[in-house]
């Protein structure tokens, strides 16, 4: 109980932005409801627990990509524990306006209200992130340096996002390789980002050393 009421102070706190200080600007209902919502969360611990509690039951249909409480088992699927909550969000609504497009989770994602996707989001935020058990120290100590010319400026030094970005520290390497290729080759289905660029010129070797160091930041 205590964990998660320090995490969110951590994490929610941290994120408390404005719509225009992110990579990608919120609407105003939603960031107005998830402002609301995350200061209820920080001052009552009862108010949390109830979060949680209603994340877990609506995220039954997120756990067969995304993996229990957020931890995925899944190679070609990014772990929600422990997300930066803004960065949740964002996907979600592009996800629900077909900004992004995967036909499943925007199948999903329209099916969201308001406050189910406020819910999930700071759900997930809360929820623990699982070590990476099947690193590569070698690749992960070659990796530091292109991380920090390539990835650190947005993602923060030690992978947690910064300004509502994506927090990829303890992302399984699989994952984030396939991520990066798909951006180095611009077949990656995202709307228009910084990523195609950061991603062109890695070697395979790049590639392979990023994502493991990724996964053992923490």
């Amino acid at each position: 109980m205590i964990r998660c009421i320090i995490l969110t102070a951590l994490i929610l706190g941290a994120f408390s932005v404005q719509a225009e200080h992110g990579p990608h600007a919120l609407p105003g209902e939603l960031l107005s409801a998830y402002e609301a919502l995350r200061a209820e969360v920080e001052n009552d611990p009862d108010a949390l627990e109830r979060v949680i509690a209603e994340g877990r039951g609506r995220a039954v249909f997120c756990n067969a990509c995304h993996g229990p409480d957020g931890n995925a088992r899944r190679p070609n699927y990014p772990s929600l524990a422990g997300q930066n909550p803004v960065y949740l969000l964002d996907q979600i609504e592009q996800f629900a306006s077909h900004t992004r497009e995967k036909r499943i989770m925007n199948d999903l994602a329209e099916t969201f209200s308001t406050e189910e996707k406020v819910v999930l989001a700071l759900y997930y935020a809360n929820m623990e992130l699982e070590p990476i058990a099947d690193l590569d120290t070698e690749l992960a100590r070659a990796g530091a340096g292109v991380y920090e010319a390539r990835c650190a400026q947005c993602h923060g030094d030690q992978g947690l996002g910064e300004q509502g970005y994506a927090r990829i520290a303890g992302q399984s390497p699989s994952y984030v390789a396939n991520v990066l290729k798909a951006y180095r080759s611009g077949e990656s289905p995202r709307r228009p980002s910084a990523m195609f660029g950061v991603a062109r010129g890695l070697s395979e070797t790049d590639v392979d050393a990023v994502a493991h160091y990724v996964a053992a930041l923490r």
